[in-house]
């Protein structure tokens, strides 16, 4: 047969829109419920009783509640705990908001909710001591008023991109303590912005802070936190003696519910957290526990300490010795305009101290401090010399793609650019914060801006 079509070309480019990608394993038993729960309303909520169940046994509750614009069936669509659910056998429910997509927070959806809770607790042998609930955005916000008021119903919450604003909360607290996790996205910066805006984080990231503080008193937190970042993933664990937070951050993950976020909430949180009969909270290692990365460590410019796992460490005893970005002056090139050649552009540097502080490395001035020496643990040792990019690796001769600096009595080295040539460390920034790791880790700015708190 004889070709009558030409073939087509293949784009270079391809134009797909991801966001309409949304949507994860579908749902085929889902049931959908009806009562009239609020006075002169048809309240509509969906069940998933997995196939294990027959009732001769309690099992745990996941109250999933949906963000705006949406109902609890659509937002099904957008979570994994059904599968969660037939796996490890618990009943999970995806109640509607009373008005149309939007949960109002206020007193009338909070008992709409506890009394949900009631009747399905009357309907299904559910273990009341293992009641989980957890929102997204709108939803995020309903749950944070929900467990303020109500805590005693839950064993631990979850709340993802939803922080409330403060006009909002109007100065309401918890009446008691509740384990939670609190997922933000990096760039979920989407709150009262405009084209004046200077810092387009600042107004989200100031109710992130907000909406975990709130729980401090209650919870019990007062010591700092156990920082934990895989991949794009970072964890800050609150210990608190009552009851624990976690702060989840993905790095460049805006307005959005992770895909994996049930896993997630599950594993560090739910897994662990129960009520005991007289009310009080049980808290055991949940599958996956974040005590801290041994091998990470963040410095931030401006900061003379550094964050390793759960600590705070000096730098060094110098007045001068703390973290600095130096930006290079116009240098004469052949070329006119700027390309971001390695003496072109700014890096973190950091006192020679940062090695012993970091990694337990002695380090030793030699010639008025034009010169260091720097022995660290495994016997490597590194000459390292003011104004020169060149090193001396155990009598190997090397360079840096920047050259040390010697001022005020302070022999600064560019720590990161050391730590991934020398140390074969991987390293990322965020908002002028940076992350050493010896395992991939990318760390994201909110995270970045609550350590920097610690260490500046």
């Amino acid at each position: 047969m004889k070709a009558i079509f030409e073939s087509f070309n293949n784009p270079e480019k391809e134009f797909v829109d991801f966001d309409a990608m949304g949507k994860l394993a579908t749902c085929d038993n889902l049931v959908q419920k009806s009562a009239e729960i609020v006075e002169g309303v048809n309240n509509i909520w969906y069940e998933y009783i997995p196939k294990s169940y027959d009732g001769t046994k309690s099992v745990p509750l996941v109250v999933q509640v949906h963000g705006g614009g949406h109902d609890g069936k659509r937002w099904v669509d957008y979570t994994i705990w059904h599968k969660l659910a037939e796996q490890l056998g618990f009943i999970v429910i995806y109640p509607n908001s009373i008005e149309y997509q939007m949960w109002t927070c206020t007193d009338t959806d909070i008992e709409y909710l506890y009394d949900l809770i009631k009747l399905i607790q009357s309907r299904y042998n559910i273990d009341k001591n293992r009641i989980y609930m957890q929102g997204m955005s709108n939803g995020d916000m309903m749950t944070l008023a929900f467990s303020m008021k109500h805590p005693e119903m839950l064993a631990a919450a979850g709340f993802l991109t939803g922080p409330a604003p403060e006009e909002a909360i109007d100065g309401e607290r918890p009446v008691g303590a509740l384990p939670l996790i609190q997922f933000r996205g990096e760039k979920d910066v989407n709150w009262n912005l405009n084209p004046d805006t200077e810092d387009v984080y600042s107004v989200r990231y100031e109710m992130n802070d907000l909406n975990r503080e709130i729980w401090l008193e209650a919870n019990g937190i007062t010591g700092l936190p156990a920082l934990s970042i895989v991949g794009r993933q970072n964890f800050l664990r609150f210990k608190g003696s009552n009851a624990p937070i976690i702060n989840w951050e993905i790095k460049d993950m805006g307005h959005r519910e992770p895909a994996e976020s049930a896993q997630i909430i599950w594993d560090y949180l739910y897994s662990g957290c129960s009520r005991l009969e007289d009310g009080s909270l049980k808290l055991e290692n949940p599958i996956k526990n974040i005590e801290g990365d041994n091998d990470l460590v963040v410095l931030s410019a401006g900061g003379d300490k550094i964050y390793k796992k759960d600590k705070v460490v000096s730098i060094g005893s110098l007045s001068e010795g703390c973290a600095k970005i130096f930006h290079p002056s116009d240098p004469d090139t052949f070329f006119d305009k700027p390309l971001n050649e390695m003496y072109q552009t700014p890096d973190l540097f950091a006192p020679a101290e940062f090695f012993n502080a970091a990694f337990g490395a002695e380090v030793e001035y030699i010639d008025s401090g034009d010169q260091v020496v720097i022995t660290f643990n495994n016997g490597m040792k590194v000459e390292m010399f003011s104004k020169s990019p060149l090193i001396i690796v155990d009598g190997e001769y090397r360079a840096l793609k920047k050259p040390s600096v010697l001022l005020c009595g302070a022999f600064y080295v560019p720590v990161g650019i050391f730590c991934e040539e020398i140390l074969n460390k991987h390293v990322s920034m965020a908002d002028d914060t940076m992350c050493i790791s010896g395992h991939f880790a990318q760390i994201g700015r909110y995270t970045a801006r609550i350590i920097k708190n610690y260490i500046k």
